[in-house]
């Protein structure tokens, strides 16, 4: 059949849309996808990083509150600030002792402190410079008394001041200040502050790379920039869109235009200090990647559209004719023609696709026809063999006891006029009316029980003395499920076999029952005779074949055989081959015999 041009211009169609739109859909999202998570990766990275110095910075700061609180609980600064020295020659002996005892080992302890300052409100003041820094040489405090108090928290809480206090530093400084007591501690007697390099805080984060054009800064409670590795920006206050921004915004990336350029911040404000730290980027070293990214996929996309669309007509017109072929074929299949289709000489996995086919066929048509015919043989068969299997067993009840029970009437009727003719004609009755209900298989223990019953009153009059039944079985199982005319044949044949030499008073009959899972189980014990060993392994032999009593069986074993094969195969008929009897026998000792049901309720 030759193949129609359409069918291949078709193929070569639909594929090149598919892989149009899949290229496009791949780039596009793709693209999208990496560009927001390359934004969220570089605003989690922001954050991180903003994150630690936040933490080191106020780490840092904590080092040198403890240095202040150490001079906050000093006698000597307490006495300078109740009791100053008067003269010039007590002030130098006081400062000496004091820079000896106390500064110059916090010096030593914490070396990057340059300058401690304490001033009283009795207007006196006294400094100390480090001397292994000596960048201040003729200082003299370009902030008064009234000012640094008013800068310094009212309750004496630490103050972090972003200059210093001195007028001829020539290093940007940061200024911890606080207003202390002296030596009663009813009021403020003056305020101490030391002094720090502000260059400190990049050394800090010497470590974290932001490139070459990223910065860390610092910006103080009231919008001024403490610390920016360009120094013209330090004590400048940032604009008011920035710092509404910063609060809007904290450890989230924002951009900016107000300190060079469209920048991206991260911040966040240190609960320690105050301070607001920022981490900033130039905005275009965030879109060099992502605009990589924007022309790499386009690249590639267009690439792999190209080499697409040349395997898409490549495919469509190496493969239209062979699925013509089988199209063709699949809709005979369809309307019940099993016919073959012709192969146009490919010898490609095309061609044994058609050979396959074909094979497919010609196995489905004749695997169609027998199963239809086993079928429908296996199901008149199956009928017919439960239905005979079922009368048979019924049909099967060992006859002997009605017939023994039927003369021990008529000699009673002879001999004497007595009620116990009417106690057995009633049991008798009861129990051909239980046997001849063909139609039930199931039924409840209760029902079984009472069939039981009736058979022990008989046997009362037959052997001449009551027997009664050990049954331990809970009444919560009485309605139990359990196949019709169980329980009596088991145990006619307990007091055929197992009391053969007659019933003697230590003799008993034990019926209980007890669940397992799923299972139900009776088990049905005597103290009687026993079997042989060969006879019990015979007989638990025929119980696993699963087949009802056989010649060899009759002729071997005997009635009692006969009919513990008839009910455990019964029990298999009624409720599956899963169920059934089992059996334990000692000579000498007794039989138990075991029934598995499946537990339900009638």
């Amino acid at each position: 059949m030759t193949m129609k041009p359409s069918l291949a211009r078709s193929i070569f169609f639909y594929i090149a849309s598919v892989v149009l739109l899949s290229v496009a859909a791949v780039g596009f999202f793709s693209y999208r996808y990496s560009s927001v998570e390359l934004r969220k990766q570089n605003e989690r990275h922001l954050s991180e990083i903003v994150s630690n110095a936040v933490n080191h910075t106020d780490l840092y700061l904590k080092t040198y509150e403890r240095a202040h609180l150490s001079l906050v609980t000093n006698v000597d600064v307490k006495r300078f600030l109740d009791r100053p020295p008067e003269d010039d020659y007590d002030y130098y002996a006081y400062t000496k002792a004091l820079k000896e005892e106390t500064i110059q080992p916090l010096f030593i302890q914490s070396p990057q402190i340059m300058t401690v300052y304490l001033i009283g409100y009795h207007g006196k003041w006294v400094y100390f410079v480090n001397p292994a820094l000596r960048l201040i040489t003729d200082p003299f405090p370009r902030v008064t008394l009234n000012e640094l108090d008013a800068e310094t928290e009212a309750n004496g809480g630490l103050t972090i001041i972003n200059n210093s206090v001195f007028s001829d530093s020539d290093n940007q400084m940061i200024t911890l200040a606080r207003k202390i007591h002296g030596e009663v501690y009813d009021q403020f007697k003056g305020i101490l502050a030391i002094e720090i390099k502000a260059d400190e805080f990049s050394q800090l984060w010497k470590g974290l790379d932001l490139g070459p054009e990223g910065f860390f800064s610092i910006v103080d409670n009231q919008g001024r920039i403490v610390y920016n590795p360009d120094n013209q920006w330090i004590g400048r206050k940032i604009s008011g869109e920035l710092r509404e921004k910063m609060d809007r915004n904290p450890l989230r990336s924002f951009l900016d235009s107000s300190m060079g350029g469209e920048r991206m911040f991260v911040s966040m404000k240190s609960a320690y200090s105050g301070w607001h730290l920022l981490v900033s980027i130039p905005a275009e070293n965030i879109r060099k990647p992502i605009a990589s990214i924007r022309y790499s996929s386009l690249l590639v996309g267009l690439i792999t559209l190209f080499a697409a669309l040349l395997l898409a007509y490549r495919f469509g017109r190496n493969i239209a004719k062979p699925i013509q072929i089988l199209k063709n074929g699949m809709r005979q299949t369809e309307q019940g023609n099993w016919i073959r289709i012709s192969n146009p000489g490919l010898k490609n996995e095309l061609g044994e696709l058609i050979a396959r086919y074909n094979l497919m066929v010609k196995s489905l048509s004749e695997l169609m026809d027998t199963l239809y015919r086993t079928e429908l043989r296996q199901k008149d068969a199956e009928l017919e063999r439960q239905k005979a299997e079922l009368q048979s067993l019924q049909l099967q009840i060992n006859p002997h006891f009605l017939y023994n029970t039927l003369e021990n009437i008529i000699c009673y009727a002879v001999i004497q006029n007595s009620g116990e003719i009417t106690e057995i004609a009633d049991s008798i009755a009861s129990m051909f009316r239980y046997s001849i209900e063909t139609h039930i298989e199931e039924t409840a223990i209760v029902n079984e029980l009472k069939h039981v019953l009736h058979y022990m009153t008989i046997m009362k009059h037959r052997v001449g003395r009551e027997f009664e039944l050990d049954v331990r079985i809970p009444p919560d199982y009485f309605l139990k499920k359990m196949a019709r005319l169980t329980l009596q044949p088991l145990i006619e044949n307990v007091f055929q076999h197992a009391f053969a030499d007659g019933i003697e008073d230590y003799h008993y009959i034990r019926l209980d029952a007890w669940s397992s899972g799923e299972d139900l189980l009776l088990a049905l014990e005597d103290n009687g005779v026993g079997m042989a060993p060969a006879r019990l392994a015979d007989l638990q032999s025929q119980l696993e074949s699963n087949q009802l009593a056989d010649r060899k069986l009759r002729s071997g074993a005997g009635n009692g055989g006969i009919g513990m094969m008839n009910v455990h195969r019964r029990i298999q008929l009624v409720f599956g081959e899963r169920y059934g009897l089992g059996i334990e026998s000692t000579p000498g000792i007794g039989t138990r015999v075991r029934i598995r049901l499946p537990n339900v309720e009638t």
